[in-house]
């Protein structure tokens, strides 16, 4: 059977909503159509539980944080082709420099080490306790920089009251980073979330961006 014509089994959604089991779904490479199955995966288990206000919104956010898995993992190889150490903070800066444009123009070579690295990325997906968790997990840790980076994102993401006003901000930022975490954050407080259920954490190797939403009755 073809990749592309992965069929989603209700049945199997059905029966991990049932059981409160994590529904875990792994790639290395993140191909578009594995990107769409996941979100398809998503839409179902949400609509299984009557929560589908939620999909869109939710959909942006897993499209966000698969993304960033996969950059993450590719910035490794990436650092590691190039003999630079990613912890050190002038090796980082050296790195970071090229990174993004060396890893575009020749991406089915770093997503091929990546995949014999055996770097993955995990969407996990969980109903219990009447909240629904989603997690998405990469093996390999933030580095303190990015770790910074992210957090830093999140407390402005608190100061702002719309999102036009992050808009408006940010796109005058000389990056325009970080904006897709800002926005993601701003939606998922449309959708009654604080910022204590959303946590960027590292364990036992892996780097876990975890998202708790309240199941609405």
């Amino acid at each position: 059977m073809a990749m592309h014509d992965i069929e989603i089994d209700i049945s199997k959604i059905k029966m991990a909503i049932q059981a409160g089991v994590p529904l875990t779904i792994t790639t290395y490479t993140l191909p578009q159509h594995m990107q769409e199955f996941m979100e398809q995966v998503l839409a179902a288990f949400l609509k299984e539980l009557n929560q589908q206000h939620m999909t869109e919104y939710l959909k942006y956010c897993l499209n966000e944080l698969v993304t960033n898995a996969k950059k993450a993992n590719t910035k490794r190889v990436y650092f590691e082709e190039k003999g630079l150490d990613i912890t050190n903070p002038l090796d980082y800066e050296e790195g970071m420099k090229t990174c993004k444009q060396d890893t575009l123009e020749n991406i089915d070579h770093y997503l091929q080490l990546q995949k014999d690295k055996g770097l993955y990325i995990k969407f996990i997906l969980q109903a219990r306790n009447n909240k629904i968790k989603i997690d998405v997990r990469n093996n390999v840790e933030l580095t303190i920089f990015e770790y910074k980076r992210i957090h830093d994102k999140l407390s402005r993401a608190q100061q702002y009251e719309s999102m036009a006003q992050a808009m408006d901000e940010i796109l005058d930022d000389s990056e325009g980073a970080g904006l897709g975490l800002i926005i993601m954050i701003l939606m998922l407080q449309k959708i009654g979330l604080t910022d204590e259920n959303y946590q960027v954490l590292c364990e036992n190797g892996e780097t876990i961006t975890r998202i708790i939403l309240p199941i609405n009755e």
